[in-house]
């Protein structure tokens, strides 16, 4: 399966890892330092679950060099939505998934306005990580739990199919469920200005 990681940080990073180790062929979209770095010394990814480390590392800062993929996992930030969109659109063709693993709860919509409601799932992915150096993603999880939802209009067909990432789950889930599951996991630790996976402090 060919594979494109729009957004390679702390989410796309250990995701497009995992696959690439798993033996799809996978692209890293990057820029800058990042990119150098992957370049350079492949893509490493350190965490609870190991070590992955690629190397050579596909990697590009222009979608259009890739050529068309069977999926897409789009991963930055929920702000760069349309001129992401945009970008990718010469590597999204007719049998092409794209699944938004993003912050915030309208991203599906946003990018199906661009591609075509078919082209696109709604997604939630329950892992966790940043950029720890250029070209190496720190992975924040002890377990990958990837939950997707299709979208009502959008029943992609070809090989992109959703199937299990190595070393996680990945199990049908409702927008509602979608929604739900952000909001009580964001929302408490922004009221008590704490980072996800740091503790409050004590009352």
């Amino acid at each position: 399966m060919r594979v494109a990681i729009m957004g390679s940080g702390g989410i796309g990073g250990p995701l497009g890892a995992s696959l690439a180790q798993a033996g799809d062929d996978v692209t890293f979209i990057a820029r800058g330092a990042h990119l150098d770095a992957i370049r350079r010394n492949g893509f490493r990814v350190e965490g609870e679950r190991g070590t992955i480390h690629i190397h050579p590392a596909n990697a590009t800062a222009n979608p259009a060099e890739i050529g068309v993929v069977d999926l897409v996992l789009f991963c930055v930030k929920l702000w760069d939505v349309e001129a992401a969109g945009e970008a990718i659109r010469p590597i999204v063709g007719p049998n092409t998934t794209v699944i938004p693993l993003q912050n915030g709860i309208d991203a599906p919509e946003r990018l199906a306005a661009i591609l075509g409601p078919r082209a696109v799932m709604g997604g939630v992915a329950m892992v966790g990580g940043n950029i720890a150096a250029p070209g190496h993603p720190a992975d924040r999880s002890d377990a990958a739990h990837h939950l997707w939802r299709t979208r009502r209009r959008a029943q992609p067909e070809g090989p992109a199919a959703p199937r299990t990432l190595p070393g996680g789950r990945l199990r049908r889930c409702s927008r509602r469920r979608h929604r739900v599951g952000y909001v009580g996991k964001i929302q408490p630790h922004g009221a008590v200005q704490r980072p996800v996976g740091v503790d409050p402090p004590a009352p």
